[in-house]
């Protein structure tokens, strides 16, 4: 038993506007009226893993609420899929349904992790009565580039059949199942069956909260950089692990007091960022303007041989696997080999931050596409940090200049163009961002994996030819 349990909650039904009605717990914090903080979840309210953020929150002072989902746990009404739009509706009208009960005095917020987060700003952009503040962490923004399609290639489809299998009502299951798999997986463009949040209509104060190592770590950052209102920005050395430790706990009770009771000063600093792989913050003012450092690693052709899968690439250096995080959702980085690498021996101190631009100059013979995946690691005293990764679909290598910046490409992925044999294509991957320290006597290392993508089983060959560039943000 904890040594000290949560005091029972209170059981409530919201009702909603098509008849269905939400359940949720309420945790009253011991006084009344009282800012309430939302948390709305298809992972069933009452899971151990939200104990953390419950005890948190209750500790700051705040009564807290936790909703399932439509359709899942004891919330009534039909399942519209993944993130819909009748899903962010419903919590819409539980923010502004507890906005008015006798226990609140007004002011919401909402918190969370992952899909708990993500809902949050598709929530939040349609501005409910009474939201004061949201504090999404490592959560995705654009369900088709940073979850179920990242590069173009599927990602985190293990999800669907884990959450939906685990649904408590069959029709959610059914109708869950059927929506993802033959519909957000099979789908192989972006369509409108994909979400993304407009963060030029999110003023609601927002704090960004991401790891370096998480694999919505693109999200978390462009969300901070073009979310409209009053922002904040923490990154550190996380997975995709929503555990509140102390800088995580220490930040969200700040933002919490700021925005529902006016209490204590925002801070000059509005972007957080730890030292990969070290104890060290940086406290600055927005994500970097790069002083771009180009790497051109390939001095001639290099053969990568095409595997058959990404399950028949090797594993990769001895970095640790979260068995549920990592290898339960197939969409963590650390799950790959490389076949070729490159070596950047380091000649003097070096700060990286921000994102890392991978363009890639491959030809191929023999299949009409092929998944490229890129890491780039840091070899130091002999062992090999895997740090980040990028990966992308060679027919959807189209880029938007208008929508791209150095280091971020923009590709719409509306369309596939098959690779021609024996001539070279130029690949632009958005390799996630980073931030570190690098000494003398380090090696930069860029690994490379190429998978066939296309129908064919026959005999194939790929070369990653010279001209291929790597932008590495140097920190002014």
């Amino acid at each position: 038993m904890p040594e000290n349990p949560l005091p029972p909650p209170a059981r409530l039904a919201v009702p909603l506007s098509d008849g269905a009605a939400l359940s949720v717990l309420h945790h009253p914090a011991g006084t009344s009226p009282n800012p309430v903080v939302v948390t709305v979840t298809p992972y069933r309210k009452e899971a151990a893993q939200n104990a953390d953020l419950v005890g948190a929150v209750l500790a700051a002072g705040y009564d807290v609420v936790v909703a399932d989902v439509r359709g899942f746990g004891g919330s009534t009404g039909p399942y519209h899929g993944v993130l819909s739009d009748r899903e962010s509706r419903d919590t819409v009208e539980l923010l502004e349904w507890l906005a008015d009960q006798d226990f609140c005095d007004g002011r919401t917020a909402m918190v969370g992790g992952s899909y708990c987060g993500v809902n949050q700003l598709f929530a939040a952009v349609r501005k409910p009565r009474g939201l004061r503040c949201i504090a999404p962490w490592i959560a995705p923004a654009d369900t088709y580039r940073d979850m179920w399609k990242r590069g173009g290639i599927p990602s985190h489809t293990a999800w669907g059949a884990r959450t939906f299998l685990n649904a408590q009502r069959a029709d959610t299951r059914r109708e869950g199942l059927r929506h993802f798999y033959h519909g957000l997986v099979e789908e192989e463009f972006d369509t409108d069956l994909f979400e993304r949040v407009d963060f030029a209509a999110l003023d609601v104060p927002a704090l960004f909260i991401g790891g370096w190592q998480d694999y919505f770590l693109r999200g978390t950052v462009r969300g901070f950089r073009q979310a409209a209102g009053p922002k904040r920005l923490l990154v550190g050395n996380w997975s995709h692990e929503p555990v509140l430790g102390p800088e995580l706990r220490a930040e969200l009770t700040a933002w919490l007091d700021f925005w529902l009771r006016d209490a204590g000063n925002p801070p000059r600093q509005n972007a957080r960022l730890a030292v990969f792989g070290t104890d060290e913050w940086v406290s600055r003012e927005g994500w970097p303007d790069p002083r771009w450092i180009r790497w051109e690693p390939v001095v001639e052709p290099t053969p990568v041989e095409p595997a058959a899968s990404l399950l028949a690439v090797p594993p990769g250096p001895p970095t640790a696997v979260h068995p549920i995080v990592d290898l339960a959702t197939e969409s963590g980085m650390r799950l790959w080999g490389e076949d070729v690498t490159f070596d950047l021996p380091v000649t003097e101190p070096t700060t990286l931050l921000g994102g890392i631009g991978l363009t890639a100059v491959l030809s191929v013979r023999g299949c009409a596409d092929v998944d490229l995946h890129a890491r780039i690691s840091v070899v130091r005293d002999g062992e090999v940090l895997q740090v980040t990764e990028g990966r992308l679909r060679a027919s959807h290598r189209a880029v938007d200049a208008e929508r791209s910046e150095p280091g971020a490409p923009w590709h719409p992925h509306d369309r596939a163009e098959p690779l021609p044999q024996d001539e070279p294509v130029v690949l632009d991957v958005e390799v996630y961002p980073v931030h570190l320290r690098l000494a003398p006597g380090d090696v930069l290392r860029l690994g490379v994996t190429v998978v066939r993508a296309d129908e064919s089983d026959g005999p194939a060959t790929a070369v990653l030819l010279p001209g291929t560039v790597v932008l590495l943000p140097g920190s002014r």
